[in-house]
C-alpha cells in the first residue's frame, strides 16, 4: 500500500510482486469496511506463490472476522457435484461464514465448475441460491469468500473466470530471489555478487530460493561457519549436481542432440532421447526456450540459438567430464 493509506501490508512477508501487494491490499482494506471481497482466480507457475498468497489472504480475512472460517481444499481428489456438494459445500458453506481457498482448481470435474458457474454468478444483491436435491444453499458473498488458484487457467471453463476477479502473481527477476535467499538467512553473509549467481540457477522460483537457502544453511552449519564464499558454492554445486542455468541434465541432453543440427522434428529429438514427444514439449523444451537456448522454426523444426551454442562451448566440458 502507498504511505497515504497508511493501511498495513497484509502480504509484508513476501517479497516482490508490487502490484499484485497493491491491488489485493486495496481490496481487503474495503471488505473490511463493506464485508465484501470479490470472488478471485489466482494465477502463476508451479512454486511462484499462488496458495501462499492466497492462504495469507484467506487467513488475514479469518483473523479479522473470527466468525469467518478459514477453509482450504486441493482439488484433486473430487470425482463430481455430487461429493463435492457433500464434502465441501454442505459442510464448510451451507448456513456458514467461510473464506475457501480452493487450490490447483483446473482439476475440478466440470459439472463442479458449472456448479460455481451459477453460483458466483455477479448480481447487485451480492449472494445467490443453488438448489441440489433437497437443499437450497445460500452463496452469500458478505459471508462466503471463494479464492481459487490455478497453475493452468485455460483448463477452467471460460465464463467463470470471467466471473472471478483476476491475480496473476509478477515474474520474480534474480534480485528477487537473492533477496528471499538473504531474508532466509538472516545471519548469513555473503561474497560480494555471489547471491547473483546463485539466483541464476534457480529457474526464476521463489520456491526454489527457499529451498537453495536450507541447503546454504545446512552447508554453513556443517562448516560451523557465517559467510559462505564462492569456494563454498562451487562444493554445494559440484555436490548438489547444479547446472550453470539451473538446468536439468535431461534439458542439457537437449543442447547436446540439437548440435550441429539444422533443424530437427520433435519425434526424432525423442527418439534421440529415448523419451516420448509429449515428455519432451511440456517438460523439456519450455525452460530452454525460455531462456532463449532453442527455438522452433516453422518448416525447420527445433534448433539451437546462438546462446545455447555458447551455454555448450562454455560449460559442455565441466558437465560431462
Amino acid at each position: 500500500m502507498t504511505k497515504t493509506t497508511r493501511e498495513k501490508d497484509i502480504f509484508d512477508m513476501f517479497v516482490g510482486q508490487e502490484r499484485p501487494r497493491r491491488k489485493l491490499n486495496y481490496l481487503y482494506s474495503n471488505w473490511k469496511k463493506s464485508n465484501y471481497f470479490p470472488n478471485s482466480m489466482f494465477v502463476a507457475p508451479r512454486g511462484c506463490g499462488k496458495t501462499a498468497f492466497a492462504t495469507t489472504l484467506c487467513q488475514a480475512m479469518s483473523k479479522h472476522k473470527p466468525t469467518k472460517t478459514f477453509v482450504a481444499k486441493t482439488c484433486s481428489g473430487y470425482k463430481n457435484l455430487t461429493e463435492f456438494i457433500n464434502s465441501v459445500i454442505m459442510q464448510d458453506v451451507h448456513n456458514t461464514s467461510c473464506a475457501m481457498l480452493l487450490d490447483e482448481c483446473h482439476l475440478l470435474p466440470v459439472d463442479v465448475q458449472t456448479m460455481f458457474l451459477t453460483a458466483l454468478a455477479p448480481n447487485a444483491n451480492l449472494r445467490n441460491t443453488y438448489s441440489y436435491d433437497e437443499y437450497d444453499i445460500d452463496f452469500d458473498f458478505r459471508q462466503h469468500t471463494f479464492v481459487f488458484a490455478t497453475t493452468e487457467p485455460h483448463k477452467m471453463l471460460m465464463p467463470l473466470m470471467d466471473r472471478l476477479e483476476r491475480i496473476d502473481l509478477q515474474e520474480y527477476q534474480p534480485k528477487h530471489l537473492s533477496k528471499i535467499i538473504k531474508k532466509t538467512l538472516v545471519n548469513a553473509t555473503f561474497e560480494k555478487d555471489l547471491l547473483d549467481e546463485i539466483s541464476s540457477v534457480l529457474r526464476g522460483n521463489p520456491r526454489q530460493a527457499v529451498r537453495m537457502a536450507e541447503f546454504i544453511r545446512s552447508h554453513l552449519t556443517s562448516k560451523k561457519k557465517k559467510r559462505f564464499t564462492r569456494k563454498d558454492w562451487e562444493e554445494l554445486s559440484l555436490n548438489l549436481d547444479i547446472l550453470p542455468l539451473g538446468l536439468t541434465h535431461n534439458e542439457y541432453k537437449v543442447l547436446e542432440k540439437l548440435e550441429g543440427s539444422t533443424g530437427m522434428s520433435l519425434t526424432c529429438l525423442a527418439t534421440k532421447l529415448k523419451m516420448t514427444p509429449a515428455s519432451v514439449r511440456q517438460d523439456l523444451e519450455l525452460y530452454l526456450q525460455s531462456m532463449d537456448l532453442m527455438e522452433i522454426k516453422t518448416g525447420s523444426g527445433r534448433l539451437l540459438t546462438k546462446l545455447g551454442h555458447d551455454y555448450l562451448e562454455t560449460h559442455g566440458a565441466e558437465i560431462t567430464k
